[in-house]
């Protein structure tokens, strides 16, 4: 325990410190490397933030328009008129298995695409800035733009054939 002690009290003889000037450029360098890594940390998530914003526009858009073409595909009647302007709610109604009538409609509710199939809202997209549907002989078409969070647009047209229109 003695020489422990005395190895102790060498060691710290000698050991003067570090200077204020020492400790500052130290600081310093600490400092600047910090800054170096969280700027680059930053901009890294920044741009993973934009590239999500994007993504998930674009899903919007597909999601809404997959539930469409779905519908579109068996409806039987529309209240969209042939040849008319585009117009941002349609309505679709068709008679299922068994005799069963379904009616599925979109509109706008504020920024929101909402459907509603046989009394039932979901809302399909968010951010919407634009949404169309018009009609063109057994066509129907469908447009589409979602906002990004953080700036630009994802916008899709879909035309489906109306496969049982009377």
């Amino acid at each position: 325990m003695a020489w422990l002690r005395r190895t102790l009290k060498r060691l710290h003889a000698h050991n003067a410190g570090f200077t204020l000037p020492e400790v500052v450029v130290v600081v310093g360098i600490l400092a600047l490397g910090t800054a170096l890594v969280g700027g680059g940390v930053f901009q890294s998530l920044s741009v993973q933030r934009f590239w999500r914003d994007k993504v998930e526009a674009t899903r919007e858009v597909r999601h809404a328009q997959s539930w469409f073409a779905g519908d579109a595909l068996n409806a039987q009647a529309t209240n969209l008129v042939d040849g008319a302007q585009p117009v941002s709610a349609v309505s679709l109604t068709w008679t299922g298995g068994g005799g069963v009538p379904h009616s599925a409609s979109y509109s706008l509710s504020g920024t929101d695409l909402v459907r509603n199939f046989d009394g039932a809202e979901t809302v399909l997209s968010q951010q919407v800035a634009s949404v169309g549907f018009f009609r063109s002989g057994r066509v129907l078409n469908f447009t589409l733009e979602v906002q990004a969070d953080r700036g630009g647009a994802r916008s899709l047209s879909l035309q489906t054939y109306l496969r049982a229109l009377q």
